[in-house]
């Protein structure tokens, strides 16, 4: 709809820039005031069309004001820029309003597209199947990165190659950890055996893994060629069209590792094309108002064809539209000298001295992951949060605050985006390699955040923990294979505990945070409770299990344990009144009686845990008695036994928690006959998020998920429903905004738009009977996007009766099944297989 509402934008505005020159009377401009016009009722259908579902006053007004403009007289000297900048405001708030749960777009690879194309050709040529290397080069912020990713993304790559691999190599790497990152992208049954492979038996299974199948892998930010000779013995070529593409700031790389052709040099960006984006980064419309673009033509012009430099300006720009802000930008920003990166350092400095001091440290802080990560959003607020940066805002909870300084950050370009989950919010985010160098000349100039995160080497002999689910024979949440993004602090204390030395806990006593989670261990070790200032814990150990002297942690906020075995959670824990998240990766963990039922406040122990926030992931038997006293909870897993011997769905009364939010049910005793939810007032009124899994509920049982009024995201995992059809009748989930079916055996599904009325995602993963997709689901005027994928074919029943069906699966060679939304077709292989270019696509446009 953006790209509708852009083009109908462009041929309103073009004519009203034409008439304003033109004089009232004359002919041409009373044709152009009623083509003005025409254009303007164009417009303001698709507004209209486009803010279904979205209806508030707000909203309203802004349609009232350009509807006025529609009805008045206006005549050519009126269509000025005024009325054009009006019209753009109006539209700009209206697209912030209707896609703003869509977080970010695709990152911009404007001037690129002759780049694109010809490296298309190159990856997926058949005119050579000799394993080939291809290297894109440049300075630091041309875009290196982001070409690549978008050529790794693409459809047609998609298709043509077997299996893909992205690994990040950075300056300082380990090969182990370059075969192990490889490994995790083409592997997906993480068996403890890997970790306790050499680096030669790690090369050898890579080797044959890709022996004989198409691959593409893209080593990114590669220094210098020691990287790929470690590895080239390990990529064979057995002329299946295979090949290695390199980033590199390295120009001369491509001849040291013998690459096929010079590489790619990537060039400035023309001052066009920087116009272009700086546009679309600052606006949702990509158009700049008339008062505002002598300004942003200066701004423009300074950042000289860098990307990163134009994208970072947008990020000081695109919070604040006033003349005044816009000329001081202009006024104070500097050129940018794009021969060396350290002598634009400078520049961008700009956008760290436009931080809030609260801002500024905890933009900072984000240098002590390590280069090229992705970093868990989750874990970088609780580490804000335990490093006392966020202040309270009056009733709002830390983490609420730190999500507004995350997303900040994000508007400001300094953080990127680079996972989404299924609802939109951000997973994972991202920091540039000169951003993350800012971020340490910073701490080191004015001593922000000393502390540093070292890589986590993975020893031969001993391995992170692999929770299995019984159930399945598959893991339940397994870690990734470890590589260079698994890391720890403090790096020495690390160290120590791998070898099994002793610790002098003294050194640490004024240590706030220790994150071992990638240091395996064989026990929680005892004496780290001597530590009476920690706030963030996180261990892994084969056995996790704290000793009950752990509540002598008095400060302790966050406390995360991965295990190899369940859990046992000492009483004590629930004297500790700061604890604000516990966050168990295992399987069933049992808790032990909470110390305020057992005893009275008068005894010491507090009458609840006003704090707690996160409790995951627990057996709904053990804890009957605990969520009275943990009134703000908001995140809540059980996982453990659910369904009773009558088939009814069971666990403890979770009504007091008034603000629970999120809900994670996973069965581990399930029926042979489909189950029953009888009473859906088992459920806290304000649920948002709630997750399904091997519950087996009958789908006719799904009517009372309708019943919870406020539902925004609902997922459906590994038989969390049973039978083959869904037919939904006239149940309404109002709310709705996300739904997930993941591995069901669901085959016809029956549903009509006004059961979904306000879904904006449907995610529809391995559910390989599923015939069709409800063609009312395309009628939802809130829809943005459809994802559906498929690991391996459907029944010969279902693809035949997939013609009729809205969404039909498509076969292809590689027996991997992908379908997506899409204007016209991409590609086509022979005469029976197409594949679709989408990520998303309005369906109301």
């Amino acid at each position: 709809m953006e790209e509708a509402l852009l083009l109908s934008l462009k041929r309103l505005l073009i004519p009203i820039s034409c008439t304003n020159m033109l004089s009232a009377g004359s002919l041409v401009a009373l044709d152009r005031q009623q083509a003005i016009r025409s254009s303007l009722v164009i417009l303001l259908n698709q507004l209209r069309k486009m803010m279904l579902g979205y209806e508030n006053e707000e909203v309203q007004g802004l349609l009232d004001v350009i509807e006025l403009l529609v009805d008045r007289k206006l005549v050519a000297p009126q269509f000025g820029k005024s009325f054009s900048d009006g019209i753009l405001e109006a539209c700009e708030k209206l697209c912030n309003i209707r896609f703003s749960s869509i977080i970010g777009a695709e990152e911009n690879v404007v001037g690129f597209d002759d780049e694109v194309a010809t490296l298309l050709d190159q990856l997926t040529s058949t005119s050579t199947k000799q394993l080939q290397v291809i290297s894109i080069a440049g300075m630091a912020g041309l875009g290196k990165t982001t070409l690549a990713r978008k050529l790794y993304k693409d459809p047609l790559i998609e298709y043509v190659f077997d299996i893909r691999a992205w690994i990040c190599v950075s300056q300082v790497y380990l090969k182990r950890d370059l075969l192990l990152g490889m490994l995790s992208s083409f592997i997906n049954d993480h068996t403890e055996e890997i970790y306790k492979m050499s680096d030669e038996q790690l090369g050898e299974k890579l080797y044959r893994h890709l022996k004989d199948r198409r691959y593409l892998v893209v080593l990114d930010d590669i220094w210098d060629c020691n990287a790929w000779n470690d590895l080239r013995m390990y990529f064979p070529d057995d002329k299946t069209g295979s090949r290695v593409l390199f980033t590199s700031r390295d120009i001369d790389l491509s001849l040291h590792v013998r690459a096929a052709r010079p590489a790619h040099v990537l060039r400035l960006r023309t001052y066009d094309e920087s116009w272009q984006i700086l546009q679309v980064k600052v606006f949702r419309t990509g158009i700049c108002p008339s008062r505002l673009e002598t300004f942003g033509r200066v701004i423009t012009r300074k950042c000289e064809g860098l990307p990163l430099a134009i994208i970072i300006t947008a990020g000081l720009l695109k919070n604040e539209a006033s003349d005044t802000w816009w000329s001081q930008i202009a006024g104070s920003l500097h050129s940018f000298m794009v021969r060396d990166p350290s002598q634009y350092m400078e520049s961008l400095t700009l956008s760290y001295n436009h931080l809030p001091p609260l801002l500024r440290q905890c933009f900072v802080f984000v240098g002590v992951f390590p280069e090229d990560d992705d970093i868990p959003v989750t874990k970088l607020i609780w580490l804000w949060v335990a490093q006392g940066f966020i202040d309270e805002t009056g009733c709002r909870i830390l983490e609420d605050v730190a999500q507004d300084l995350l997303m900040d950050l994000i508007k400001r370009s300094l953080l990127m985006i680079a996972k989404t989950r299924a609802d939109g919010q951000i997973k994972a985010c991202r920091i540039h390699d000169l951003l993350r160098d800012l971020c340490l000349r910073k701490a080191k100039e004015e001593n922000i955040s000393p502390q540093i995160y070292k890589d986590a080497p993975v020893p031969a002999m001993t391995s992170p923990s692999i929770i299995t689910n019984t159930l399945h024979g598959t893991s339940l949440d397994p870690p990734a294979l470890l590589t260079h993004s698994g890391f720890y602090y403090p790096f020495e204390l690390g160290e120590v505990l791998l070898k099994g030395g002793s610790i002098i806990w003294e050194t640490y006593k004024s240590l706030r945070i220790i994150d071992m989670e990638t240091v395996p261990i064989s026990l929680f070790p005892a004496d780290v409770i001597q530590l009476g200032n920690l706030r963030y814990l996180a261990i892994q150990a084969r056995d996790g299990n704290p000793q009950a002297s752990i509540s002598n942690l008095v400060n302790l906020q966050m406390l995360i344990i991965s295990s190899r075995k369940n859990i046992v959670v000492p009483k004590t824990l629930w004297s500790m009144v700061n604890l604000r998240h516990v966050f168990i990766k295992s399987g069933e963990n049992l808790m032990e009686e909470p110390c305020f039922v057992q005893e009275t406040e008068k005894d010491g122990c507090p009458s609840e845990l006003a704090s707690l926030q996160t409790l995951s992931q627990i057996s709904p038997q053990s804890c009957h008695n605990i969520f009275s006293r943990t009134p703000n909870l908001r995140k809540l897993g059980f996982c453990g036994p659910l369904i009773s011997s009558q088939g009814n769905m069971e666990f403890p009364n979770i009504r007091s928690l008034v603000h629970l939010q999120k809900l994670k049910l996973l069965n581990t005793n399930p029926c042979r006959e489909p189950t029953r939810l009888l009473n859906t007032m088992m459920f806290p009124e304000k649920l948002k998020k709630l997750t399904l899994s091997t519950t087996g509920m009958d789908w006719e049982e799904m009517w009372t998920i309708s019943l919870l009024p406020n539902l925004e995201v609902l997922k459906l995992k590994f038989h969390a429903c049973v039978g083959e059809m869904w037919e939904m009748s006239d149940t309404e989930i109002q709310r709705l905004k996300i739904l997930k079916l993941h591995g069901l055996d669901l085959r016809q599904w029956v549903c009509s738009k006004d059961n979904f009325p306000g879904l904006q995602s449907l995610v529809v993963h391995d559910c390989l009977k599923l015939e069709s997709i409800p063609s009312n689901i395309g009628k939802i005027l809130t829809l943005n996007l459809i994802e559906i994928t498929q690991i391996s074919p459907p029944s010969s029943s279902s693809s035949s009766s997939s013609s009729s069906s809205c969404l039909p699966f498509l076969t292809i060679s590689n027996g991997r099944f992908r379908v997506f939304l899409s204007i016209k077709p991409l590609a086509q292989h022979d005469s029976w297989c197409i594949i679709y270019l989408a990520t998303a696509i309005d369906i109301a446009s």
